[in-house]
């Protein structure tokens, strides 16, 4: 019989939120974690390490950035996507209340993971 994958995922979830309550996790004052760095032409989109960070981007802007509510994000400039993150930490515009708390919740490495995931996904099938 086969465990289901959700059960593992929850039993690992709740080991790590144990060990963090309990101050059996590696402090945060140890050696910096390893963020992995931007990916190289050898990833695929499928496990670039911006896609799961990217995860609540797909809520209104689309399955990788295309076909959603809002505008599409696929196949922007990582940079420019990545400035906008950084402006939107900032911003005092009611409008972009909700995204000014998405941005916040991510530091510099991650907001740089998302954009390049981002500018990495092939437009053609925007519609």
């Amino acid at each position: 019989m086969r465990t289901p994958r959700i059960l593992i995922l929850g039993v690992a979830a709740t080991a790590l939120i144990g060990a963090v309550s309990t101050g059996t996790a590696p402090s945060s004052r140890s050696a910096p974690q390893q963020i992995p760095a931007a990916t190289t032409t050898t990833t695929t989109l499928l496990t670039h390490p911006g896609k799961i960070l990217a995860g609540n981007c797909f809520q209104c802007h689309g399955t990788d950035g295309i076909n959603g509510t809002f505008e599409g994000i696929a196949g922007e400039s990582a940079t420019e996507l990545y400035n906008e993150l950084k402006e939107l930490q900032t911003t005092t515009e009611a409008d972009e209340a909700i995204m000014k708390v998405h941005a916040n919740g991510y530091t510099d490495e991650q907001l740089r993971l998302i954009a390049d995931y981002f500018s990495k996904v092939p437009t053609s099938v925007r519609k």
